[in-house]
């Protein structure tokens, strides 16, 4: 093939690598029957720019690509290793809901796995409505309790998914976390109205990247009902 003219129109150069391209799409063989050739052709490289053969080239861009899919592979692999984990975590902790025998251990039970299964910085559980009003648990808010009110406002609008990221107000940190609420970089808030009772879980963490605000929140929220169906159950029973 004879080289095309620099004095050539964009026009016919066009056309002519259109019929290059398709003349080699059609002929896959070429290069096989023509081997001398692809030895001979060259091209620049990317970064250095001095001539490499295409062979050479070819080999640099499946090196690349692999190594771009063993660092995908490898991200997997992660990814699957940290979800059995939650999952079993999440396991135990079902298993501790159902075992317990009273409000009080669910309670303390549930503050106690966040913070050693889960690595939870700082757990706060906050409740209005309660059917126990003498029960003395910290737990427990007044039914016009503002901060729980906007809490559950903001998760309306999110058709009650987890609440999670760095956009808490200062003021709310501090209610919510109280001497802790400085070391406080990220959150999540999880929605615990059933029935009568109205509430949300408060996870914080020191690192700022734990709760981020484009995270998978499936765990949280099953944590949640979990959580609050184990309460349900504790105070319907010390009603009877």
């Amino acid at each position: 093939m004879s080289k095309q003219s620099t004095s050539d129109s964009p026009g016919r150069s066009a056309d002519w690598e259109e019929s290059v391209n398709r003349f080699l799409e059609e002929t896959p063989d070429y290069f096989l029957r023509h081997p001398q050739l692809l030895a001979a052709l060259t091209l620049p490289h990317p970064e250095s720019g001095r001539a490499v053969s295409l062979v050479e080239r070819q080999v640099r861009v499946l090196r690349e690509r692999n190594d771009r899919l063993a660092g995908e592979l490898h991200d997997l692999i992660a990814i699957a290793r940290d979800n059995d984990q939650l999952s079993e975590r999440t396991h135990r902790f079902t298993l501790a809901m159902i075992e317990v025998g009273s409000l009080d251990e669910v309670l303390d039970t549930a503050h106690d796995m966040l913070r050693q299964e889960f690595g939870i910085d700082a757990v706060v559980l906050r409740l209005a409505g309660n059917p126990r009003p003498a029960c003395p648990r910290r737990e427990f808010v007044a039914d016009d309790d503002t901060v729980l009110d906007a809490l559950r406002a903001r998760l309306a609008e999110r058709n009650r998914q987890p609440l999670c990221g760095t956009s808490l107000e200062p003021d709310t940190l501090t209610v919510l976390f109280g001497d802790q609420a400085a070391e406080i970089h990220s959150t999540a808030i999880v929605d615990m109205s059933r029935h009568a009772l109205r509430g949300v879980l408060a996870l914080g963490s020191h690192d700022a990247q734990r709760f981020r605000a484009d995270m998978g929140t499936v765990y949280l929220a099953r944590l949640g009902e979990l959580l609050m169906a184990a309460i349900v159950r504790h105070l319907v029973q010390a009603d009877g």
